[in-house]
């Protein structure tokens, strides 16, 4: 919180003119392929207390493309996949699965830019895989286990354009999901939730050094309940992508 404070500080945030938004990417029909890190933690209660499990980093790969805008409407469709592997943050306790699990998702977004083009709202469809916690320890046991849950989400989508002091692309993007459990190979059973998604964009305008490329810092938190109490999953990450406009 603090960093996206000091963010926020010394950006500058305000509406800005539409011309001050021409040519920039994110109007634009575009492609984007990148590459990053990320953390997970996963969290469930049980009855010898929370049960946590942390990932390594986390290597990921989105593709992301935008339509463009036109006539204040565009679409943006998403790809990801990730690998994860997990250990228990208590070393008294233990997971049973040690390989990597192999994650994904895809997406979509329909949006609609007000007539400034400083603010984009719409809707988010998407489907995906995760890893859950399938067992949990208790006084007798001091194994847990994980496997993948597959779920579809839904719901808004509010997008914020800006530029910085040194008028460099900026936005801020927030998602409010309900997820939907359609299938899970879980010893615990596992119902529905709500994820809340918040990035952070900078993209390099052109006639820079490092023109055409996208920065991208996101936090993921997710709140399913499951049989036993609410299972939660925070994943915390950076992409650097490069962005093909045509």
């Amino acid at each position: 919180m603090k960093i996206l404070l000091s963010i926020l500080f010394f950006s500058s945030l305000s509406q800005a003119k539409s011309s001050d938004y021409r040519g920039l990417a994110f109007l634009n029909e575009h492609l984007r392929i990148g590459l990053g890190m990320a953390y997970s933690k996963l969290e469930t209660g049980s009855d010898v207390g929370n049960y946590f499990l942390l990932s390594q980093a986390n290597p990921r790969l989105e593709v992301i493309y935008d339509t463009g805008a036109q006539e204040s409407f565009k679409q943006r469709y998403e790809f990801y996949v990730k690998r994860e592997l997990f250990r228990p943050e208590n070393n008294a306790l233990r997971v049973k699965s040690n390989l990597e699990h192999t994650n994904y998702g895809l997406s979509w977004e329909p949006l609609w830019m007000t007539e400034g083009q400083g603010f984009a709202y719409g809707f988010k469809f998407a489907a995906k895989a995760g890893t859950i916690i399938s067992e949990i320890p208790d006084p007798f046991n001091v194994n847990g286990d994980i496997a993948t849950r597959y779920s579809g989400e839904g719901g808004l989508s509010f997008t914020w354009y800006g530029q910085t002091v040194a008028k460099f692309p900026l936005s801020l993007n927030l998602e409010i999901l309900y997820s939907q459990n359609l299938l899970d190979n879980s010893v615990l059973t596992y119902y529905n939730g709500l994820v809340y998604r918040f990035s952070l964009e900078f993209d390099f305008k052109k006639k820079t050094l490092f023109s055409g490329w996208n920065l991208r810092a996101f936090y993921e938190y997710e709140d399913v309940k499951n049989t036993y109490k609410n299972f939660v999953d925070k994943d915390i990450g950076f992409m650097v992508h490069k962005v093909f406009i045509f």
